[in-house]
């Protein structure tokens, strides 16, 4: 749903990232084609109906505000977003996506190249496991070597997505791959609009001893500058010395939903 920087501004690329799933044909017979099938058309009715009643909404988080309009692409609706991340109101973030994006999720692309994995139970929820071996075909932006697999649990419910697992490709022989989960909890429903309030991104980091103490002696240096400087500092990286350290510590870098304004007049320039 991506480095932390790229986590914080890419809200439905999660959301987000964000956002990837199909279904390899022929590879697990038809009882796993018709599975896959079925979460592709649940998802697909319920931000169906999502998108027929918003025309625009903006959502605030902790981290970022994020500003969306309903447009048409290839004759259907969509959303395009702008993101702006807080303390750096100059940085923004546009997303131009297509039709067949819900919920982060490329659904035509997710019958082609996910198989199904059966369900399993998260945070007390039935979800249904659906599995991508090769995610940059569901998501030509990662590229082939960005990752190794990618897992989703959609639950069996309400037809959202709960939790992303992202394992990238080994940089070094002998090491193991760090892992990325996602978890998309605590869906509300405003207006028609249904969002997860609450995200958790957790960064398994597999560190070497060399790279740790690189990190650990930037901090350092950080700490020790004078107050002046360091405040001049802490400005210019904004949240990425707390996010450096939430990744060592293996602290969840958390994106909480503030507000959500849903057939709202959007700011004049954001597109």
């Amino acid at each position: 749903m991506p480095s932390p920087d790229t986590a914080t501004v890419r809200p439905r690329s999660l959301f987000l990232g964000l956002c990837l799933l199909g279904l390899l044909a022929g590879s697990g017979g038809p009882a796993a084609a018709q599975s896959v099938d079925a979460v592709v058309e649940n998802l697909r009715a319920t931000y169906q109906q999502q998108i027929e009643s918003v025309d625009a909404y903006i959502v605030e988080t902790n981290l970022y505000t994020s500003y969306n309009r309903k447009v048409m692409r290839d004759g259907a609706p969509t959303y395009e977003t702008v993101t702006r991340l807080k303390g750096s109101e100059d940085q923004s973030f546009a997303t131009d996506t297509t039709p067949t994006v819900a919920y982060g999720l490329q659904l035509d692309r997710l019958r082609q190249h996910a198989t199904y994995g059966g369900t399993e139970t998260v945070d007390g929820v039935r979800c249904h496991v659906l599995r991508v071996d090769e995610p940059e075909k569901v998501n030509p932006e990662m590229g082939p070597d960005a990752a190794e697999s990618m897992t989703y649990y959609i639950d069996a419910e309400q037809h959202v997505p709960v939790r992303l697992l992202l394992t990238p490709r080994p940089r070094e022989q002998g090491r193991e791959p760090s892992t990325v989960t996602i978890h998309m909890r605590d869906y509300r429903t405003v207006d028609g609009l249904t969002l997860p309030y609450r995200m958790e991104f957790q960064v398994d980091m597999q560190l070497s001893d060399q790279q740790r103490q690189q990190m650990e002696q930037a901090m350092k240096q950080m700490e020790d500058m004078p107050a002046q400087q360091r405040r001049m500092m802490e400005k210019m990286m904004g949240d990425r010395m707390k996010t450096m350290t939430q990744m060592m510590t293996g602290d969840p870098i958390v994106v909480e939903v503030q507000s959500v304004q849903v057939n709202t007049d959007l700011p004049e320039g954001i597109f």
